[in-house]
């Protein structure tokens, strides 16, 4: 194993980035090669995804444990926060999809509210991560966003490196870089010690965070089914939170909600494919 100081993931600054033509920004600019805003470039590369689910905070679900090379990408820094999700649904003017789905959960257990045919977020909440969304809701706000939901070898890249680690900030579980425990959700960024080795934050604790993916039997496999859009299947949640056990915190951990399902502890982060 490389020393950290040396590991490949480390975040790529701007002045970097600008020597590889055709990098987009949101603006689609090919003449700036910067990440868009708010995001972070996950360079292409080899990693580990998941465990062997042998040891005793390891799920069987996460075996086994496998080397998998994934292109160039760009993962949101934080994840999405209820001041930014009340953009989305001011602009669309719904909480549902065409197909009568459900973007959020139960309205009092919301951080957001609605006055006078409004969404503001509740005083306080502002950048506290956008929790109690579907994974239709998610999705949604994803693609007005110009983006997308990770798949789960996407975010499981992003939050272990290409070192293995087993937290975004290394080996072992360490509860000063995450935020965990009985009502213990707080504003995104607010342990900039747990970044990954991209610069990724709140990849451990907070709120358990949707991807694209159906969950099937590792090894990840892109094309055998996992990313279909239109399956009411389970998806995989990944980051552990706030609420249960701190171990599944660990980059492998898999949560299996059904699309529909909304709580307070699961929110998302959002993702955008490279040139």
């Amino acid at each position: 194993m490389r020393p950290l100081s040396t590991v490949a993931c480390a975040c790529i600054t701007a002045a970097l980035l600008s020597a590889v033509p055709g990098a987009p920004t949101r603006a689609q600019d090919a003449a700036t090669a910067a990440p868009p805003p708010d995001m972070v470039l996950v360079p292409a590369g080899e990693f580990t995804m998941g465990s062997s689910g042998k040891a005793l905070d390891e799920d069987k679900a996460e075996a086994p444990e496998n080397k998998l090379t994934l292109p160039d990408f760009f993962m949101d820094k934080c994840e999405v926060t209820t001041a930014q999700y009340v953009q989305f649904l001011n602009a669309v003017k719904a909480t549902k999809d065409t197909a009568g789905r459900n973007y959020l959960g139960l309205p009092q257990y919301l951080s957001i509210e609605q006055v006078n045919d409004e969404w503001k977020p509740k005083s306080g909440k502002e950048k506290f991560p956008m929790a109690n969304v579907t994974w239709y809701g998610a999705t949604a706000y994803a693609q007005w966003a110009g983006k997308r939901l990770p798949t789960e070898a996407e975010w499981e890249k992003a939050a272990r490196g290409p070192d293995g680690r087993k937290f975004p900030w290394g080996a072992d579980l360490d509860s000063k870089k995450m935020s965990f425990g009985q009502d213990r959700i707080v504003a995104v960024g607010s342990y900039p010690d747990g970044a990954s080795p991209c610069g990724c934050l709140d990849m451990a604790g907070n709120v358990w965070e949707w991807t694209s993916s159906l969950f099937m039997p590792l090894p990840y496999v892109a094309a055998d089914g996992r990313e279909d859009a239109n399956s009411a299947e389970r998806r995989v949640a990944k980051g552990g939170s706030w609420t249960g056990e701190p171990h599944i915190a660990h980059a492998a951990a898999r949560f299996r909600p059904f699309p529909d399902f909304a709580h307070t502890y699961l929110g998302f982060r959002c993702a955008k494919s490279a040139p």
